[in-house]
């Protein structure tokens, strides 16, 4: 499954928040098909472990709070919780990719270890390394995980046991993060200035294992270029600009054919979103509609995605 970045757009109370937390619940259930192995640390497999909500808006509004879970950190979006946020998710990167290689380390030797040979060197070594991984998960606690391989939890048990320690059949895994930014139009974290940490965050998103990043704003021209042209999927809502609309189609290479150009695309939008409609009572039976974009497909999620909103 592709890492997602997608672009919701639209003019105010047209359901763009809605559909992030439609869009947010399939990703969740298609992260369950294939759980996280400890044998292979990196592979991004299994639920989420951060999911972010960062809204400027956050405390009013009431779409947010319906669809709020026990699983979701919620955040005012102001510039420096965000920038505060983003060095939270670079330091917890760095401090477990340190430490994962030394984890598999230890599970392999724990895999087919004989405690009754073990000599105090290598003892030392194993409770040093298993201190920096209890460390780390009172750090970040949402990395724990429970081990599986039962020769790695017996061998554990008795090593611990050796120690007269209770015993811990936990371990690390790497972070799977989901990020939310809504209703960030405007916002000064929208510059492409060199120093600007937001934008250097979504550019490296993939290396700080930002699994699926989500933004809504009112206008597809409010985002960074690099953001626009690296979408997965876009979302487009009621009250967007027919200029901008084709300044950004000519963008997007990979939906562009003989038969599908910037006047097709334009007319599609208008005609789901009741362009062309007069009569204000037929008007406002279009205010949700929506027209979604897969630009990288993922179809198991998007296909639900459709099927939850339609």
């Amino acid at each position: 499954m592709a890492f997602g970045l997608i672009g919701f757009y639209g003019k105010t109370n047209t359901g763009k928040t809605t559909a992030m937390f439609k869009l947010k619940d399939e990703y969740i259930k298609n992260s369950k098909k294939q759980a996280y192995d400890l044998d292979q640390p990196t592979v991004l497999g299994g639920d989420y472990t951060h999911i972010y909500f960062i809204s400027p808006s956050i405390k009013s509004d009431k779409t947010a709070e319906k669809n709020k879970d026990q699983n979701m950190i919620s955040i005012e979006g102001d510039k420096q919780q965000v920038l505060d946020l983003i060095q939270y998710i670079r330091q917890m990167n760095e401090d477990v990719l340190e430490l994962l290689q030394l984890q598999t380390q230890i599970r392999n030797f724990f895999k087919q270890c004989n405690l009754n040979k073990l000599d105090q060197q290598t003892a030392v070594l194993l409770i040093n390394i298993l201190k920096q991984i209890e460390q780390t998960k009172q750090k970040y606690p949402l990395l724990e995980f429970e081990e599986t391989n039962q020769d790695i939890r017996k061998n554990l048990k008795e090593f611990y046991k050796l120690l007269y320690l209770k015993p811990i059949t936990s371990f690390i895994r790497i972070p799977k993060i989901m990020t939310i930014f809504d209703d960030m139009s405007g916002s000064s974290l929208f510059t492409t200035s060199v120093e600007n940490e937001f934008y250097s965050f979504i550019v490296q998103r993939r290396h700080l294992h930002v699994f699926t990043c989500m933004i809504s704003a009112h206008s597809i021209t409010n985002l960074y270029y690099q953001f626009r042209v690296n979408q997965t999927a876009i979302v487009l809502f009621n009250g967007l600009k027919m200029e901008q609309m084709k300044e950004y189609f000519n963008t997007i290479q990979e939906v562009q054919s003989d038969k599908f150009g910037e006047k097709e695309f334009t007319e599609i939008y208008k005609q789901i979103t009741g362009y062309y409609e007069r009569d204000f009572d037929k008007k406002a039976a279009y205010r949700y509609n929506y027209l979604y974009i897969v630009i990288q497909p993922t179809p198991a999620i998007y296909k639900g995605f459709y099927d939850r909103i339609k």
